[in-house]
Protein backbone atom coordinates (compact mmCIF):
# COMPACT_ATOMS: atom_id res chain seq x y z
CA UNK A 1 0.00 0.00 0.00
CA UNK A 2 1.37 3.14 -1.07
CA UNK A 3 1.68 5.53 2.27
CA UNK A 4 -0.75 8.73 2.19
CA UNK A 5 0.64 12.00 4.20
CA UNK A 6 -2.90 13.74 4.92
CA UNK A 7 -1.35 16.82 6.50
CA UNK A 8 -1.89 17.87 9.68
CA UNK A 9 -5.17 20.02 11.57
CA UNK A 10 -3.64 22.20 14.16
CA UNK A 11 -6.14 21.49 17.11
CA UNK A 12 -9.02 18.95 17.59
CA UNK A 13 -11.64 18.79 20.41
CA UNK A 14 -14.91 16.56 20.55
CA UNK A 15 -18.15 16.76 22.31
CA UNK A 16 -19.67 13.87 22.89
CA UNK A 17 -23.98 14.84 22.23
CA UNK A 18 -25.08 11.83 23.13
CA UNK A 19 -23.14 7.75 24.04
CA UNK A 20 -25.99 6.21 24.44
CA UNK A 21 -27.51 3.58 22.19
CA UNK A 22 -30.91 2.82 24.15
CA UNK A 23 -31.48 2.77 27.85
CA UNK A 24 -32.21 -0.43 28.49
CA UNK A 25 -29.67 -2.96 27.45
CA UNK A 26 -31.29 -6.49 28.25
CA UNK A 27 -34.59 -5.01 25.97
CA UNK A 28 -32.77 -4.43 23.16
CA UNK A 29 -31.37 -7.53 22.94
CA UNK A 30 -34.92 -9.30 23.35
CA UNK A 31 -36.08 -7.51 20.38
CA UNK A 32 -33.53 -8.74 18.60
CA UNK A 33 -33.77 -12.46 19.42
CA UNK A 34 -37.81 -12.08 18.98
CA UNK A 35 -36.49 -10.87 15.57
CA UNK A 36 -33.88 -13.91 14.79
CA UNK A 37 -30.76 -12.54 16.14
CA UNK A 38 -27.81 -10.22 15.60
CA UNK A 39 -26.99 -12.60 12.57
CA UNK A 40 -29.76 -13.00 10.90
CA UNK A 41 -32.52 -9.76 11.69
CA UNK A 42 -32.54 -6.61 9.32
CA UNK A 43 -32.81 -3.55 11.54
CA UNK A 44 -35.45 -2.20 9.55
CA UNK A 45 -37.62 -5.68 10.42
CA UNK A 46 -37.20 -5.67 14.52
CA UNK A 47 -40.04 -4.57 16.83
CA UNK A 48 -37.86 -2.21 18.41
CA UNK A 49 -39.68 -1.52 22.23
CA UNK A 50 -41.04 2.00 22.27
CA UNK A 51 -39.38 4.52 24.37
CA UNK A 52 -35.81 2.58 24.75
CA UNK A 53 -34.23 4.30 21.79
CA UNK A 54 -31.49 6.80 22.36
CA UNK A 55 -28.55 7.73 19.88
CA UNK A 56 -24.64 8.11 19.45
CA UNK A 57 -23.67 11.59 18.42
CA UNK A 58 -20.87 13.67 18.30
CA UNK A 59 -19.27 17.43 17.86
CA UNK A 60 -16.14 17.59 16.19
CA UNK A 61 -14.20 21.04 16.32
CA UNK A 62 -10.83 21.44 14.97
CA UNK A 63 -8.80 23.78 12.63
CA UNK A 64 -7.46 22.40 9.50
CA UNK A 65 -3.54 22.73 8.56
CA UNK A 66 -4.72 25.66 6.43
CA UNK A 67 -6.09 28.01 9.07
CA UNK A 68 -9.55 27.33 8.52
CA UNK A 69 -12.26 26.40 11.79
CA UNK A 70 -14.44 23.14 10.45
CA UNK A 71 -17.33 21.57 12.34
CA UNK A 72 -18.60 18.02 11.36
CA UNK A 73 -21.23 15.94 13.22
CA UNK A 74 -20.25 12.55 13.43
CA UNK A 75 -23.44 10.63 13.62
CA UNK A 76 -27.30 11.42 14.28
CA UNK A 77 -28.43 9.57 16.82
CA UNK A 78 -31.65 7.14 16.55
CA UNK A 79 -34.82 8.80 18.56
CA UNK A 80 -35.74 11.92 17.28
CA UNK A 81 -37.16 13.22 20.28
CA UNK A 82 -34.51 12.43 22.02
CA UNK A 83 -31.93 13.61 19.54
CA UNK A 84 -33.76 16.88 19.30
CA UNK A 85 -33.57 17.62 23.17
CA UNK A 86 -29.67 16.40 22.61
CA UNK A 87 -28.92 18.96 19.88
CA UNK A 88 -31.14 21.29 21.36
CA UNK A 89 -29.35 21.48 24.72
CA UNK A 90 -25.47 22.01 23.36
CA UNK A 91 -26.87 24.14 20.50
CA UNK A 92 -26.05 22.15 18.01
CA UNK A 93 -29.46 22.82 16.44
CA UNK A 94 -28.33 26.74 16.44
CA UNK A 95 -24.95 25.55 14.63
CA UNK A 96 -27.41 23.45 12.04
CA UNK A 97 -29.88 26.51 10.91
CA UNK A 98 -27.00 28.81 10.77
CA UNK A 99 -24.84 26.80 8.65
CA UNK A 100 -21.80 25.99 10.53
CA UNK A 101 -21.90 22.52 10.27
CA UNK A 102 -19.45 21.51 7.14
CA UNK A 103 -21.29 18.46 6.56
CA UNK A 104 -22.50 15.44 8.42
CA UNK A 105 -20.41 12.02 9.37
CA UNK A 106 -22.24 8.81 9.37
CA UNK A 107 -20.35 6.21 10.67
CA UNK A 108 -22.45 2.98 9.19
CA UNK A 109 -26.03 2.76 8.95
CA UNK A 110 -27.14 1.07 12.31
CA UNK A 111 -30.28 2.42 14.15
CA UNK A 112 -28.20 4.39 16.95
CA UNK A 113 -25.78 6.52 14.78
CA UNK A 114 -28.40 7.28 11.40
CA UNK A 115 -32.21 6.82 12.35
CA UNK A 116 -32.13 10.14 14.32
CA UNK A 117 -31.65 12.04 10.91
CA UNK A 118 -35.15 13.96 10.27
CA UNK A 119 -33.73 15.74 14.24
CA UNK A 120 -30.86 17.02 11.65
CA UNK A 121 -33.00 17.54 8.45
CA UNK A 122 -35.57 19.97 10.12
CA UNK A 123 -32.91 22.08 11.43
CA UNK A 124 -30.31 22.19 7.73
CA UNK A 125 -32.38 19.97 4.87
CA UNK A 126 -29.69 20.99 2.51
CA UNK A 127 -26.60 19.96 4.74
CA UNK A 128 -23.61 17.72 3.44
CA UNK A 129 -23.52 14.19 4.00
CA UNK A 130 -21.25 11.51 3.77
CA UNK A 131 -21.76 7.69 4.12
CA UNK A 132 -19.54 4.41 3.55
CA UNK A 133 -20.67 2.82 0.12
CA UNK A 134 -22.63 -0.27 1.34
CA UNK A 135 -25.73 1.45 2.16
CA UNK A 136 -28.74 -0.23 1.85
CA UNK A 137 -31.31 0.46 0.02
CA UNK A 138 -33.64 0.69 3.17
CA UNK A 139 -31.59 3.40 4.66
CA UNK A 140 -31.62 5.28 1.68
CA UNK A 141 -35.29 5.33 1.47
CA UNK A 142 -34.84 6.63 5.36
CA UNK A 143 -32.77 9.04 4.14
CA UNK A 144 -35.03 10.33 1.88
CA UNK A 145 -38.41 10.35 4.13
CA UNK A 146 -36.49 12.47 6.41
CA UNK A 147 -36.69 14.96 4.22
CA UNK A 148 -33.09 15.41 3.30
CA UNK A 149 -32.03 17.44 0.12
CA UNK A 150 -28.46 17.98 0.33
CA UNK A 151 -25.18 16.46 -1.26
CA UNK A 152 -24.91 13.24 -0.65
CA UNK A 153 -21.21 11.60 -1.12
CA UNK A 154 -20.73 8.12 -0.59
CA UNK A 155 -17.31 7.12 0.74
CA UNK A 156 -15.52 3.47 -0.67
CA UNK A 157 -12.88 1.46 0.56
CA UNK A 158 -10.25 2.09 -2.13
CA UNK A 159 -8.30 4.36 -0.44
CA UNK A 160 -7.94 6.97 2.05
CA UNK A 161 -10.24 10.16 1.46
CA UNK A 162 -8.56 13.19 2.68
CA UNK A 163 -11.52 15.65 3.70
CA UNK A 164 -9.57 18.57 4.46
CA UNK A 165 -5.75 18.94 5.26
CA UNK A 166 -4.77 17.09 8.63
CA UNK A 167 -8.09 14.71 8.10
CA UNK A 168 -8.88 11.94 6.14
CA UNK A 169 -11.89 9.18 6.17
CA UNK A 170 -11.01 5.47 5.58
CA UNK A 171 -14.79 3.06 4.73
CA UNK A 172 -13.93 -0.90 6.02
CA UNK A 173 -15.97 -2.78 3.40
CA UNK A 174 -16.86 -5.61 6.35
CA UNK A 175 -20.35 -7.39 7.03
CA UNK A 176 -21.74 -6.29 10.09
CA UNK A 177 -24.75 -7.82 12.58
CA UNK A 178 -28.18 -6.32 11.67
CA UNK A 179 -27.99 -7.21 7.59
CA UNK A 180 -25.25 -3.95 7.74
CA UNK A 181 -22.41 -3.55 5.26
CA UNK A 182 -19.67 -1.24 6.02
CA UNK A 183 -18.02 1.59 8.68
CA UNK A 184 -16.54 4.55 7.60
CA UNK A 185 -13.57 6.03 10.27
CA UNK A 186 -11.61 9.29 10.86
CA UNK A 187 -7.94 10.05 11.20
CA UNK A 188 -6.70 13.31 12.27
CA UNK A 189 -3.17 14.19 12.23
CA UNK A 190 -2.71 16.78 15.39
CA UNK A 191 0.59 18.56 14.86
CA UNK A 192 2.54 18.24 17.73
CA UNK A 193 0.57 15.43 19.13
CA UNK A 194 0.07 12.45 16.69
CA UNK A 195 -2.98 10.49 15.38
CA UNK A 196 -6.21 10.24 16.65
CA UNK A 197 -8.82 7.93 15.70
CA UNK A 198 -12.51 8.90 15.87
CA UNK A 199 -14.88 5.85 15.72
CA UNK A 200 -18.51 4.90 15.55
CA UNK A 201 -18.61 1.59 16.75
CA UNK A 202 -14.94 0.28 15.71
CA UNK A 203 -16.41 -3.00 14.29
CA UNK A 204 -13.16 -3.34 12.27
CA UNK A 205 -11.27 -4.09 15.37
CA UNK A 206 -9.54 -1.47 17.15
CA UNK A 207 -6.01 -3.03 16.67
CA UNK A 208 -7.35 -3.26 13.24
CA UNK A 209 -7.83 0.64 12.84
CA UNK A 210 -4.35 1.36 14.19
CA UNK A 211 -2.42 -1.23 12.21
CA UNK A 212 -3.89 0.50 9.17
CA UNK A 213 -2.51 3.90 10.21
CA UNK A 214 0.33 2.29 10.56
CA UNK A 215 -0.07 0.98 6.84
CA UNK A 216 -1.33 3.86 5.16
CA UNK A 217 -0.22 6.82 6.69
CA UNK A 218 3.16 8.59 6.69
CA UNK A 219 4.59 11.20 8.35
CA UNK A 220 3.36 11.03 11.78
CA UNK A 221 5.94 8.85 14.83
CA UNK A 222 3.04 7.93 16.99
CA UNK A 223 -0.21 7.84 17.92
CA UNK A 224 -1.99 10.00 20.22
CA UNK A 225 -5.94 9.37 21.09
CA UNK A 226 -8.97 7.33 20.36
CA UNK A 227 -12.75 8.77 20.59
CA UNK A 228 -15.75 6.81 20.31
CA UNK A 229 -16.97 3.14 20.63
CA UNK A 230 -14.55 0.32 20.71
CA UNK A 231 -17.43 -2.20 20.56
CA UNK A 232 -14.95 -4.44 22.87
CA UNK A 233 -17.68 -5.65 25.58
CA UNK A 234 -20.92 -3.61 24.39
CA UNK A 235 -22.86 -5.97 27.17
CA UNK A 236 -20.52 -5.98 30.19
CA UNK A 237 -19.48 -9.75 28.89
CA UNK A 238 -15.72 -10.41 29.42
CA UNK A 239 -13.51 -13.20 28.96
CA UNK A 240 -9.54 -13.98 27.58
CA UNK A 241 -9.85 -12.67 23.97
CA UNK A 242 -10.57 -9.14 25.77
CA UNK A 243 -7.82 -9.37 28.00
CA UNK A 244 -5.92 -9.95 24.96
CA UNK A 245 -6.86 -7.29 23.61
CA UNK A 246 -6.39 -4.74 25.71
CA UNK A 247 -2.74 -5.88 26.00
CA UNK A 248 -2.49 -5.59 22.42
CA UNK A 249 -3.34 -2.05 22.93
CA UNK A 250 -1.86 -0.69 25.38
CA UNK A 251 1.55 -1.74 23.24
CA UNK A 252 0.66 1.15 20.67
CA UNK A 253 1.32 3.28 24.02
CA UNK A 254 -1.85 6.05 22.92
CA UNK A 255 -1.71 9.23 25.36
CA UNK A 256 -5.50 9.69 25.59
CA UNK A 257 -8.21 7.14 25.69
CA UNK A 258 -12.20 8.89 25.73
CA UNK A 259 -13.92 5.50 24.51
CA UNK A 260 -17.55 5.44 25.18
CA UNK A 261 -20.54 3.71 24.25
CA UNK A 262 -20.08 0.00 22.88
CA UNK A 263 -16.57 0.41 24.57
CA UNK A 264 -18.89 -1.14 27.75
CA UNK A 265 -18.04 0.02 31.82
CA UNK A 266 -16.16 -3.15 32.28
CA UNK A 267 -13.59 -2.53 30.00
CA UNK A 268 -13.11 0.86 31.28
CA UNK A 269 -11.95 -0.55 34.48
CA UNK A 270 -10.14 -3.24 33.26
CA UNK A 271 -8.07 -0.60 31.35
CA UNK A 272 -7.85 1.52 34.15
CA UNK A 273 -6.57 -1.44 35.89
CA UNK A 274 -3.38 -1.89 33.47
CA UNK A 275 -2.72 2.14 33.43
CA UNK A 276 -4.19 2.75 29.89
CA UNK A 277 -4.50 6.51 30.18
CA UNK A 278 -8.76 6.72 30.22
CA UNK A 279 -9.89 10.19 30.12
CA UNK A 280 -12.75 9.84 32.50
CA UNK A 281 -15.93 12.07 32.31
CA UNK A 282 -19.07 13.48 34.43
CA UNK A 283 -21.40 11.54 34.32
CA UNK A 284 -24.25 13.77 33.55
CA UNK A 285 -27.31 13.92 31.56
CA UNK A 286 -27.92 10.37 31.81
CA UNK A 287 -24.13 8.71 30.67
CA UNK A 288 -23.99 5.28 32.21
CA UNK A 289 -20.97 6.07 34.21
CA UNK A 290 -18.27 8.71 34.77
CA UNK A 291 -15.20 6.70 34.24
CA UNK A 292 -15.08 8.00 30.67
CA UNK A 293 -16.21 10.59 28.25
CA UNK A 294 -19.71 11.05 28.39
CA UNK A 295 -22.93 13.10 27.33
CA UNK A 296 -21.81 16.74 27.24
CA UNK A 297 -18.58 16.10 28.22
CA UNK A 298 -15.47 18.03 25.40
CA UNK A 299 -12.20 16.14 25.17
CA UNK A 300 -9.21 18.35 23.80
CA UNK A 301 -6.44 16.12 21.60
Amino acid sequence: MRKTDIGRVRSLSIKCLSEVSWHDNARMRQDVREAGGLQTADQFDVKWTPGNAAGISALVETIDGGGRPRKILVDVGWDVDYMDEVFRREGVDRMLAAGEIDFVYVTHEHVDHFWGMPAVVRHRPDVKLLIPSGFSGRSRELLRDSGHTGKVVELGPEAPRVLFPGCASVTFDIPIFLKTRGEQVLYFHVEGRGMVIVTGCCHPGVIGLLEYAQEAFEGFAEFHGIYGGLHISPFEEWGPPQDELLDRLKTFRLQRLACNHCTGVITMEKMLERGIPVVRGSGKHGSRSDLYVGNGDTIVF
